[in-house]
């Protein structure tokens, strides 16, 4: 969902409510079980243990110009609480956030302090403080052997560095800096060697480029640079993110928000934005057969019901797998549909309950509600 129009011209009251504007539409809470969030407590503590030991940490005596980058990234993303950071050794640019919902921890290699100014490296720590913040590690991966898991994580992964750009912009005192490092990090050049015209970039990226269209990697876990690049330019041309460096105009958030979401989805292979239709099509015919015959009969409203909601072919391969195997076997079917959309965000859950909702409405069996619900929960369950 797109932040209301609304709130464009408010400022925000903190740090949390600063980033729950910023998240990018199809970058949806963490949503992890107990038991998920325990195993990755210990990851986290062991991680955090590993890092003392192998890399020194930021301190304003002993790195103050590092130190000052991390407070004024802090200071402008509302942050109070400033996170410990670390330098490690690292012949390739490269900085991630290790989280556990709680607590957080920033590591920058060498490389990409060496490679960049201190304005652009604001925007580095900024990115990795929403992954923190945003709790984007903290979520549970797939198993490697569960095919349509997996590409519906990395459709999530993704989308999660949607919304850390935008952040990173807000980590700056210029979208430039943050236009500039990204630049940097992608050719690995740095001033020495490289002007940036981030100007020129960004009229190339207003044209029809075809590049950014281009099909990524469906192993990658970042959309390509061009999308990325062409993403940011579009955020900050919005009445948000404009509202928040107090300047006036822009165009509507919900509009631009659609824009990217739009072609978001629309490139790469399309896989896991099909593997998501599917799968909450074929649970909802399991999950729609179990509503209409748990009583042994179906009649001709309940029929019309399902036919409506998931299609005649569907609906009638339902009807002859339940004829045969009886209705015990179409729920073992539902679970195995629901799944894989355990990875499939807030959203696919959010269409699979208001389409049960009207498919127990229309077909008058709203006293089998709380029961399907109940299937769709335990599946879903992390």
């Amino acid at each position: 969902m797109s932040a209301p129009s609304n709130l464009a011209n408010e400022r925000p009251f903190d740090h949390v409510e600063l980033l729950s504007r910023l998240r990018f539409s199809l970058d949806d809470p963490a949503q992890a079980g107990s038991a998920h969030a325990e195993r990755v407590s210990r990851v986290f503590d062991n991680l955090r243990t590993d890092t003392r030991g192998k890399s020194m940490r930021v301190s304003a005596r002993l790195m103050p110009t590092l130190h000052r980058v991390v407070r004024e990234a802090c200071e402008r993303l509302m942050l109070a609480d400033e996170p410990e950071t670390y330098i490690e050794q690292g012949s390739e640019p490269n900085a991630y956030a290790v989280a556990d919902g709680k607590r957080s921890f920033i590591l920058l290699n060498s490389a990409v302090v060496n490679l960049l100014e201190p304005e652009e490296l604001c925007a580095v720590v900024g990115h990795e403080l929403a992954h923190a913040c945003y709790k984007h590690s903290s979520r549970e991966s797939a198993d490697e052997s569960d095919s349509m898991g997996t590409l519906l994580h990395l459709e999530r992964s993704r989308a999660q560095e949607v919304s850390a750009d935008r952040v990173g912009l807000l980590a700056v005192s210029d979208p430039a800096f943050a236009l500039r490092a990204e630049l940097k990090m992608a050719c690995g050049l740095g001033a020495r060697y490289l002007t940036p015209d981030i100007d020129a970039f960004l009229e190339q990226l207003s044209a029809d480029d075809p590049d950014v269209d281009a099909k990524w990697d469906d192993t990658s876990t970042h959309p390509s640079f061009k999308f990325r690049f062409w993403a940011q330019r579009h955020f900050l041309e919005s009445d948000l993110y404009r509202s928040l460096k107090s300047l006036s105009g822009g165009r509507p958030f919900a509009e631009v928000e659609a824009e990217i979401e739009d072609r978001f989805l629309g490139i790469g292979s399309g896989l896991a934005f099909r593997a998501t239709a599917d799968a909450l099509h074929e649970s909802l015919a399991w999950l729609g057969m179990l509503a209409v015959a748990a009583d042994g009969k179906v009649t001709d409203v309940e029929r019309a019901a399902l036919v409506d909601l998931v299609g005649r072919i569907w609906a009638d391969d339902a009807f002859a797998y339940a004829r045969r195997h009886g209705l015990k076997a179409v729920e073992r079917r539902a679970r195995e549909a629901l799944a894989p959309l355990k990875y499939g965000g807030l959203r696919a859950r959010q269409r699979l309950e208001h389409a049960l909702a009207e498919l127990v409405e229309r077909a008058g069996a709203k006293d089998r509600a709380a029961a399907l619900l109940s299937i769709v929960e335990e599946a879903l369950r992390h």
